[in-house]
């Protein structure tokens, strides 16, 4: 019982001495936090939009390319490019300028099964 109260006691110390520290830090930390988290889902966010507008197109294709320090999605139908995901003021043309055109993704229909009842039934065996 004596272990406990002194470790205890130590853990009341540290608490007390770095607690408003800690809370300081936490407290200015979420904002950047949440920042990057915003910018994570934007960017998946952007590559949905860009993959679901290109399988909307007869020959559409999407390609990730660089507007500064922003990550943007440019559609193309065949070799022309029509659309940006997140939208840009920057002309399409002078985005795409300089990269390999080979390397766009086109997008693809899912041919899995659909993991129904019947799936969740056989992985409860």
């Amino acid at each position: 019982m004596a272990g406990k109260a002194q470790s205890f006691g130590k853990v009341v110390k540290l608490g007390v001495k770095y607690g408003p520290v800690a809370y300081e830090a936490i407290k200015h930390g979420k904002e950047p936090a949440r920042e990057f988290a915003q910018r994570q889902l934007s960017r998946l966010n952007a590559r949905k939009q860009a993959l679901a507008h290109a399988e909307g197109l007869t020959d559409g294709s999407a390609m990730a390319v660089f507007e500064g320090d922003q990550q943007v999605w440019v559609v193309f139908n065949a070799d022309e490019p029509v659309a940006s995901h997140p939208t840009v003021d920057t002309p399409l043309r002078q985005l795409i300028q300089g990269y390999d055109l080979t390397k766009r993704l086109r997008p693809t229909i899912d041919q899995r099964p659909n993991a129904g009842p019947l799936n969740a039934i056989r992985r409860k065996r």
